[in-house]
C-alpha cells in the first residue's frame, strides 16, 4: 500500500509561525504533524510514503531524511508550488499504478484509514473522502447512500440529502488523476468536479472519532488545552502526559511558573521570573526574566519580552 502526504503549502493561515517553520512541521504534543502521520502510516502497513515539499523544503527533507522503521519516503519537490491536484500529477510515477492513501499533513484524526481503501476496491469508486460533520467547513452534497453529488456553489446542484466536510484523508484511485489540472488553486477539488461529470462515481465515508484542522494558531492551542485537560483520550497515540511537554534541550529556571498547558520545544528557553499560560514555544524561543505570556504561540527564536497576550509570534 502507498499514500501521499501534501505537505508543500505556504501555511498562510499560520503565519508568521511559518516564515522560518512548514506548517507540517508544527508541533503535536511533542511530535510534529507530518511525523505524527508517517508514524500511523507505517503502524498500517504502508510500504511507500510519497510527500511532496515547496515552502522551507530544505527543513521538510531534514526531518525525512531521519526515516521510519519498515517505511519507504519519497520526496516529490516542487520548484513552484502546483497545488493539491497538481502535486498529485507530478508525483504520479512515486506513486505506482495502484489505489493510494491522501493525506493532508496539516490535519489531525484518530480514525484509521486503511479502510477507506478497502472501499474504495469494492465499489470501484475514482475516490472516498473521508468526511466529518463540521460547520465550519461543510462544502461537500451528498446523496442519502453517500455518493457525491457535488460541492458548495456548483451550479444546477440539486438540493442534496447531507452537507459534509472534506477532512484532507481519501483513499484515491489512480485514474483520478487523469481529471486532475496539473496546477492550480482549486486543483483536488477541480478535478473531482471533472470526475463527477464523465461518469465517475465518488463516495463519502464517515470518519469516527476526533478529527481538527490546525491550519491555524488558535487550533494549535485548541488542540494542546483539550489534550491538557483529558478531553481527547482517543488521542492517547500522541503520547506525553500533559499538561506540559518539555521537548529535548528545553530548559526552564526553577524560578518560573507553568500555568494551564505549556509546551515548549527543542531548545526553548524560560527565564527565573517568567510566567507562561496556555502557550506553546517552538525550538529555540525564549521567554526572558519577568515575562509573562498567555495563550500565544512563539515562533522559532522567538524573544518574549513583557505581558504577551494571545496570537502569534515570529
Amino acid at each position: 500500500m502507498r499514500a501521499m502526504v501534501l505537505a508543500a503549502g505556504l501555511g498562510t493561515r499560520l503565519a508568521p509561525l511559518t516564515h522560518r517553520r512548514p506548517k507540517c512541521l508544527m508541533p503535536a504534543a511533542g511530535r510534529t504533524l507530518l511525523g505524527l502521520w508517517l508514524e500511523r502510516l507505517a503502524g498500517w502497513g504502508i510500504r511507500r510514503a510519497v510527500v511532496n515539499t515547496h515552502h522551507l523544503s530544505g527543513l521538510v527533507r531534514l526531518r525525512l531524511q531521519k526515516g521510519w522503521p519498515g517505511l519507504d519516503i519519497a520526496e516529490s519537490h516542487e520548484p513552484m508550488l502546483l497545488g493539491t491536484g497538481g502535486g498529485l500529477v507530478a508525483a504520479r510515477r512515486e506513486l505506482g499504478n495502484g489505489p493510494f492513501l491522501l493525506i493532508n499533513a496539516d490535519v489531525i484524526a484518530t480514525a484509521d484509514l486503511p479502510p477507506l481503501l478497502d472501499r474504495l476496491q469494492a465499489t470501484g469508486a475514482v475516490a472516498v473522502l473521508g468526511q466529518k460533520d463540521d460547520a465550519r467547513f461543510n462544502s461537500v452534497a451528498l446523496s442519502g447512500d453517500g455518493r457525491v453529488l457535488g460541492f458548495r456553489g456548483d451550479p444546477g446542484l440539486a438540493d442534496p440529502a447531507l452537507w459534509r466536510t472534506y477532512t484532507g484523508l481519501a483513499a484515491i484511485h489512480p485514474r483520478l488523476l487523469d481529471y486532475l489540472p496539473a496546477s492550480g488553486p482549486g486543483g483536488l477539488i477541480d478535478g473531482m468536479r471533472a470526475a463527477l461529470a464523465a461518469g465517475e462515481t465518488i463516495l463519502g465515508e464517515e470518519l469516527a472519532g476526533f478529527w481538527d484542522d490546525l491550519g491555524t494558531p488558535e487550533r494549535l492551542l485548541l488542540l494542546h488545552r483539550d489534550l491538557a485537560k483529558g478531553r481527547l483520550p482517543a488521542l492517547a497515540l500522541l503520547g506525553g502526559a500533559g499538561p506540559f511537554w518539555l521537548e529535548s534541550g528545553a530548559r526552564v529556571a526553577p524560578e518560573a511558573r507553568l500555568e494551564g498547558f505549556v509546551l515548549a520545544g527543542e531548545g526553548a528557553r524560560v527565564e527565573a521570573g517568567a510566567v507562561i499560560k496556555n502557550s506553546l514555544l517552538l525550538p529555540g524561543a525564549r521567554v526572558t526574566a519577568g515575562t509573562r505570556v498567555e495563550n500565544a504561540v512563539l515562533g522559532d527564536g522567538f524573544v518574549a519580552e513583557g505581558h504577551i497576550t494571545g496570537g502569534a509570534h515570529a
